[in-house]
């Protein structure tokens, strides 16, 4: 990248970086002078620090030469703020310690008011929910901040290789700090966001402007700019990669569920390294990545002939890659729109059209992936071996691995499971797990670092800036134990009670698609339906299911196999699944302040059931979840994983056990299981026999039924001792009250019975 590159992408990521230092000193100079003369004591660039200085102006000095960078900043900051007029409005009053909205606040139809508090990102601590209250931040969460960012400056050198490095600073300092002080504004996007945005515009102009052999960007971005907002200047592009789900679940043997989480990494790793290998081709920087995750990213790109060959020769290369080493089971299809400054901001149906323009691309691409000269050449490789992979069924390149014939590929995930509790990832010319054409992917620990040739670094799960040139990436990974060891753990180890499962569950957010499109369009006629809203929102969801669920799986005893942008698949001990997902949907909730929901399926499995399966099963699971009416939850099937016992056998296998979450979590989970568990757990073995009764009465239910009900109450009653009757014969009181209500509460009521079972129930 050319060195007035490199001195756009700082100016740009930072020329809004004394908003603050405002908040630290409440200092009422010019926003420009006070960020400018903060970075000086860093650097002597003056580029960078003319950009600091004069962008945020909303008029730009005379003096400035016709090639200043300047001019480019100044329009991508104005592109990226959603304004035409000026990089803010003025007028209103500042408040340099204004808290940042909460970004649902003018998401879907109901406007709300929450807050966020200013502060760092922090990974392992409290997330910050939005709350009520609009006080105005302390002065001193401004001075932490800046401190910060003051310790981590000394250390830059403003160099290509440290600009991911300041792209990780901003976000782990910035997210919570609110671009907008003013209170005629909507301050909902960080000033992290806003910055990032920025500098993806800035270089998209950049190489826009240099194709056409551009430099008077006075004239074009100056004298004429409102005519340059309708310029087709950019392109929206994305990729899908897939084939995500067969690759990590279709896989068999029991010695294969080791690999899960080593296949979900590497697939993490590989859609990183598809996003950073284009920027690379391109000259551009991960401020230019609207968002990578769950195999799909979305980028700001120069509409170039350029650009549009590149992204067209990468596919190919990279698809070249794919066969040679999945033949067809991974498949990447990129798709592009062009679009203009005042295509993000007009009307709905034009922010729609350039996001459906792309995914039309896409899909066109999927439907007919492969040339007649690749397709050839898969029917000869199928011809190669009459053996297939024991893990995943290829027929290429088969080795002797620990007495199996495996792939490569298969071999190779052998390796990288062991190395995927390593914090640090380096990408090499050879040596490792490949991962695109002429790179390769392996776990390695910080000491070795130095040991090492690398081309890229990834550092997991971190905001640490040791590594000045490594790239951050985030996922959800908790691990408790090795899966084949979860049955074993839900029994309890002193008592044997506990159903000997394991559990899987499956779960996504409810039209997140649909929302992302049109989430923000709903209130004021549509005028917060932006870019940096939409960047802000996936920010969101990356920063729920790829950083916080590591904290809701704490302790718990689970492993997260797969944490998309919206979907998880986790299995565990199977009352610790439960207990996840209950607190993964209310924490979710209560981030997106009730404006999205969730959708879960959850089976019981034994320890040796094929992945395959339990991913198969699981997913019905949650489609019938969907199916009821979104916000569900659906639970494991009576007289298939839940057959209780002999007398049990026929029962209907396809019995509904899907209830909304709010039903389930409040009037089966927290109510009537509680109610259950106190009232049995003072009877003997004897007594609890009759559990078994009562569920068969719940699912065989008539009004001639009612009798035997009373009579098997009774009985237990009896049993009871004296010194527990009264309360006993509230329980027989509720339970009767449970039986002749609603279909609902019978089936609520059967359900909280089953889990009791399994939680008292002793395996062999």
């Amino acid at each position: 990248m050319k060195k007035e590159k490199i001195d756009l992408v700082y100016g740009s990521l930072l020329h809004a970086i004394g908003k603050v230092i405002q908040g630290s000193r409440y200092d009422e100079k010019d926003l420009g002078t006070i960020g400018s003369e903060w970075f000086r004591r860093f650097s002597d660039n003056e580029k960078i620090a003319q950009q600091i200085a004069k962008a945020t102006s909303s008029d730009l000095p005379t003096d400035l030469a016709p090639d200043s960078l300047v001019y480019i900043t100044s329009a991508a900051a104005k592109i990226a703020s959603g304004l035409k007029g000026a990089a803010r409005t003025h007028g209103g009053k500042e408040d340099f310690l204004s808290k940042q909205s909460d970004i649902f606040n003018v998401f879907s139809d109901s406007p709300s008011q929450r807050y966020l508090d200013a502060r760092l990102l922090e990974l392992d601590g409290e997330p910050n929910y939005a709350k009520g209250s609009s006080e105005s931040s302390d002065q001193s969460d401004y001075d932490l901040i800046v401190e910060t960012l003051e310790k981590e400056f000394e250390r830059l050198d403003f160099s290509q290789s440290e600009i991911d490095t300041l792209l990780n600073l901003l976000e782990s300092t910035l997210s919570y700090v609110p671009v907008s002080t003013s209170t005629k504004e909507l301050s909902d996007i960080s000033l992290a966001t806003y910055s990032r945005l920025t500098a993806g515009f800035a270089l998209a102009i950049e190489d826009y402007l240099a194709d056409k052999n551009c430099r008077d960007y006075e004239k074009v971005l100056g004298q004429d700019l409102e005519a340059f907002y309708s310029e087709k200047a950019f392109l929206l592009a994305s990729f899908d990669l897939s084939g995500i789900q067969d690759f990590i679940y279709n896989i068999a043997t029991a010695g294969a569920a080791k690999q899960l989480k080593a296949r979900s990494l590497y697939l993490d790793f590989m859609g990183e390294h598809i996003a950073d290998s284009l920027l690379e081709k391109l000259e551009l920087t991960r401020a230019n990545l609207l968002y990578v995750g769950g195999g799909h990213a979305y980028f700001i790109l120069p509409n170039t002939e350029k650009t549009r060959e590149t992204l067209a020769s990468f596919e190919a290369e990279f698809n070249q890659f794919l066969v040679k080493h999945f033949q067809t089971g991974l498949y990447v299809a990129f798709g592009w729109s062009p679009f203009s400054a005042n295509d993000m901001t007009t009307t709905l149906a034009d922010y729609r059209k350039i996001y459906q323009t792309t995914s039309r691309m896409i899909s066109q691409k999927k439907i007919s992936r492969y040339d007649a000269k690749t397709l050839l050449e898969l029917n000869q490789g199928g011809k190669s071996s009459q053996r297939e992979c024991a893990i995943c069924h290829s027929v290429e390149k088969l080795t002797k691995y620990k007495d199996q014939e495996v792939c490569h590929i298969c071999a190779g995930m052998y390796r990288f499971a062991k190395e995927i509790q390593e914090s640090y990832y380096i990408v090499t010319k050879e040596k490792g797990l490949p991962i695109g054409p002429g790179a390769y992917i392996r776990g390695i620990s910080k000491a070795d670092l130095a040991k090492e040739e690398w081309d890229r670094v990834y550092v997991k799960n971190s905001y640490s800036t040791d590594i000045l040139k490594a790239t951050h990436v985030f996922v959800g990974d908790y691990k408790y134990a090795e899966i084949d060891q979860y049955a074993q753990l839900s029994q309890n180890s002193k008592t044997g009670q506990g159903i000997k499962r394991l559990a899987v569950v499956r779960l996504d957010v409810d039209d997140l698609g649909a929302a992302f499109m049109a989430g923000f369009s709903y209130q004021d006629g549509g005028k917060y339906n932006t870019l940096a809203r939409s960047a802000t929102f996936s920010r969101s969801m990356s920063l729920f299911f790829k950083v916080y669920i590591n904290q809701f799986a704490k302790e718990k005893k689970l492993s997260i196999i797969y944490a998309g942008g919206d979907d998880v698949f986790a299995i565990g001990s199977w009352q610790d699944i439960i207990e996840f997902t209950i607190c993964l949907r209310q924490n979710f909730i209560k981030w997106t302040n009730g404006k999205l929901t969730l959708s879960a399926g959850i089976g019981l499995f034994p320890d040796k059931t094929p992945v395959s399966l339990m991913a198969e099963e699981t997913g019905n699971l949650e489609g019938a979840a969907k199916d009821n009416d979104k916000d569900s939850i659906s639970l494991f099937k009576a007289g298939n994983t839940l057959k209780l016992d002999q007398s049990f056998g026929n029962v209907d296998s396809e019995r509904n056990y899907t209830l909304k979450f709010d039903q389930f979590i409040d009037n089966v989970y927290n109510g009537k299981l509680k109610s259950i568990r106190y009232y049995f757990n003072i009877q003997d073995e004897r007594g609890k026999s009759f559990v078994y009764r009562l569920i068969e009465l719940l699912r065989n239910y008539d009004r001639m039924n009612i009798a035997r009900l009373a009579y098997y109450l009774t009985r237990l009653e009896d049993q009871t001792s004296k010194d527990k009757k009264e309360e006993f014969k509230e329980f027989k009181d509720l339970f009767f009250s449970w039986y002749t209500g609603s279909d609902n509460e019978r089936k609520e009521a059967e359900i909280a019975l089953l889990l009791y079972i399994y939680e008292i129930r002793k395996d062999s």
